[in-house]
């Protein structure tokens, strides 16, 4: 799936920084929730309604600026996942091969990030042209993003999740950090180390929790 950018709902933060900058991820996710069937879009009992939907998109950097995708969200089972764009973006200013940073969607439910959430993202291509589970910043191309140091530069994931009025914003790494932000302190606070839990046989699409370390209160 390859990303069609900018998504015009989140203008481009002009930034010289080596991370995507908050004041790229928080309207994204904050744009997320807003879209139909994003949030609070759960039945009495739990359970999505047939109008809940999941969305993607990629972060990523052009040549001026930093950028959000359009939302992707798929045609049948919308409401328990969405497909990343992980072949890449297509921008309408620089065309393709653009550095992905990362992957943010939404949970219409409330939920935390699942263990299915922790291998999905985020991914990246290798020179060899498979995606894979690196954590690093790079363009589709295998070619990796660096900082000024010339160091590779970390990939993350990013959550928009519980309610329209009571939003609660996630990011995490490879590694299974886990950060909050934390609206009143303008930071994101570190939560807990997870780690994702292997799904039942009997039900394999089934969105299990992780094992956190401390454990989080906030699945539901």
């Amino acid at each position: 799936m390859v990303g069609l950018g900018p998504w015009p709902s989140v203008p481009a933060v002009v930034a010289d920084t080596a991370d995507v900058p908050d004041d790229l991820v928080l309207p994204t996710l904050k744009a997320l929730m807003t879209l139909p069937g994003a949030a609070d879009s759960c039945a009495l009992e739990g359970r999505p309604r047939a109008d809940a939907t999941e969305y993607c998109v990629a972060i990523y950097k052009t040549p001026q600026d930093w950028r959000v995708t359009w939302p992707i969200r798929k045609l049948v089972d919308a409401h328990s996942a969405c497909k990343p764009p992980f072949g890449g973006v297509d921008d309408a200013d620089f065309g393709r091969n653009m550095i992905v940073f990362g992957y943010a969607h939404n949970h219409p439910c409330g939920l935390f990030a699942s263990s299915a959430d922790l291998m999905r993202f985020p991914a990246v291509r290798t020179p060899e042209g498979a995606w894979v589970m690196v954590g690093y910043a790079m363009t589709p191309n295998g070619e990796p993003a660096l900082d000024a140091q010339g160091q590779r530069i970390q990939a993350w994931a990013w959550l928009a999740t519980g309610h329209l009025e009571e939003p609660r914003f996630y990011k995490w790494n490879p590694a299974g950090e886990v950060f909050r932000w934390r609206e009143d302190k303008k930071h994101w606070e570190f939560q807990a180390i997870c780690q994702p839990q292997s799904s039942s046989i009997l039900s394999p699409d089934q969105a299990i929790p992780p094992q956190c370390s401390p454990e989080l209160t906030d699945w539901y």
